[in-house]
């Protein structure tokens, strides 16, 4: 039948329940367990949807951050996951089976094997994508074919055709010292260690660091990356209160007396989601706090290139006890899957054995590309051009969205809005949805909290045009000033 404008299918059933008596080992994973058996039977289906968190916490005599656990678990098996903020789904797993969904950008051909052109895959004409955190379309592309037509004309590839070392090519390291140099940290080439992008950095982290049963630390609202590593791995994810200048050192003491938690993941510049940047007086806080307590802070900076004027990385402060980790996505090119770490002298050579069981070493060409880019001034370019197009489409935003409130920097790529008395975020969701914008649901940011916060990540870089991005804002705009859609507590109760 259809209501409010969507087709909704209730199936006459009573409750699904997963039976996890007989089963052993954290409650967490015998729920997901249960739940991956009975997909298997075909006692779910594709598309059926599974109870809310706090229903099944309820009928299972468990608490909803342990339901929380166990479907976080189930989406990253890639078996179940959320669709369009109206709950979880069992996902069919050949079409949903990527943790990250990427839409290519339109009217982009590549050349096949046999020469002939091929359009890559293309989203939806009508839809505009915010829900993914990423840098606009700006002057890479042509950058890149400069340089792939510069290294065609080189007579020193060979190194790029062979096994190099696992932290990657010295003088790849010591370009992208120079480059994180210009925001603040003092780092030598020989600190580096190079990765295939800042996610690769962080499995190397957890997997150097962590072990089943161990907990990490993280703001309360953090980037799902981490969360769904953490559970990939058993590791149990402890929120940290925050407030505008992102995690409270009060709490994190506390977290750690609780916990007797050794590791602690930040993520100190425009914090993802809430854009939450730290000053000097939090900085200097976090650092003495890991330093009294041997805490090991795995610092997230991939926002870091994106301020014109920003304060020195944490590991500025705590060399000794911080892993600092950036990357190119954010701020050259997601494509370009550079990132790197500087690890205390302790950690490097357990570090480096973990980025080499997980990848051997980064593909020397995207290194090559990297440090090309770096000591031509091509990187620092590129980085300018999308901190001014940052701003322009963060004064837009404020513009279109003037008397609602949200958190936002001048150059983040995102914002995080409040939404008005009445709405939900998955009613809002489902309503843009249906008028052609994408959003992820804020639940994909919290760790083990009870409650899904009334908010919404923005992306604003994700439209290729500002134009587009215009049109999607508008839309965000007529939703969230019209009267609340009130389906979402008829939906999260229905009987399935």
């Amino acid at each position: 039948m259809t209501q409010w404008g969507v087709n909704v299918i209730i199936v006459t059933m009573t409750m699904y329940i997963p039976h996890i008596e007989d089963r052993h080992g954290p409650k967490y994973r015998a729920i997901a367990d249960a739940v991956s058996d009975d997909i298997r039977d075909k006692v779910l289906t594709v598309g059926a949807k599974l109870p809310t968190h706090r229903d099944l916490a309820y009928r299972l005599g468990v608490t909803v951050g342990t339901v929380t656990r166990a479907y976080s678990e189930l989406q990253r098996r890639g078996i179940a996951g959320g669709r369009v903020g109206s709950g979880t789904y069992v996902l069919d797993q050949i079409k949903d089976r990527q943790v990250f969904p990427v839409t290519h950008l339109p009217n982009r051909e590549i050349l096949s094997g046999t020469g002939d052109r091929a359009l890559l895959d293309q989203p939806d004409a009508s839809s505009t994508d915010l829900s993914m955190n990423r840098p606009p379309p700006g002057p890479e592309a042509e950058a890149l074919a400069v340089t792939l037509g510069e290294l065609a004309q080189s007579d020193s590839l060979a190194v790029l055709t062979q096994y190099n070392p696992a932290p990657g090519i010295g003088y790849h390291r010591t370009a992208m010292a120079s480059l994180v140099a210009t925001i603040g940290l003092e780092v030598d080439g020989d600190d580096i260690i190079l990765t295939s992008g800042a996610q690769h950095a962080m499995a190397a982290c957890a997997m150097g660091l962590l072990k089943a049963g161990d907990v990490i630390l993280t703001e309360n609202f953090t980037y799902p990356g981490m969360t769904s590593l953490a559970a990939h791995l058993g590791v149990r994810v402890r929120p940290v209160a925050m407030d505008e200048l992102g995690m409270r050192p009060d709490a994190l003491e506390a977290a750690i007396h609780e916990t007797g938690a050794r590791v602690a993941y930040v993520i100190p510049v425009h914090q993802n989601p809430t854009t939450a940047t730290m000053d000097i007086d939090r900085l200097t806080a976090i650092a003495d706090i890991a330093k009294r307590h041997d805490l090991v802070v795995i610092e997230d900076d991939v926002y870091g290139f994106q301020p014109e004027h920003r304060n020195p990385p944490l590991a500025q402060f705590a060399p000794e006890n911080t892993i600092y980790i950036n990357g190119f996505a954010k701020s050259v090119s997601p494509g370009l899957r550079v990132g790197f770490m500087k690890t205390p002298k302790s950690l490097f050579s357990s570090l480096t054995r973990a980025v080499q069981i997980t990848g051997w070493m980064i593909p020397p060409l995207m290194g090559e590309i990297a440090a090309r880019w770096i000591t031509s001034g091509v990187a620092q370019d590129i980085i300018d051009w999308h901190r001014k197009e940052m701003i322009a489409r963060n004064a837009m935003a404020a513009d279109i969205l003037q008397g609602f409130n949200f958190a936002s920097k001048p150059e983040s790529l995102h914002i995080w809005m409040d939404l008005p008395e009445g709405h939900y975020a998955d009613d809002t969701i489902r309503e843009l949805s249906q008028r052609g914008v994408i959003m992820a649901g804020p639940e994909s940011f919290i760790t083990t909290q009870p409650s899904v916060p009334r908010a919404l990540r923005l992306c604003l870089g994700s439209a290729p045009s500002r134009e587009q991005l215009r049109t999607a804002l508008m839309q965000v705009r007529t939703v969230l000033s019209s009267t609340p859609v009130q389906a979402h507590h008829l939906i999260g109760s229905m009987v399935m």
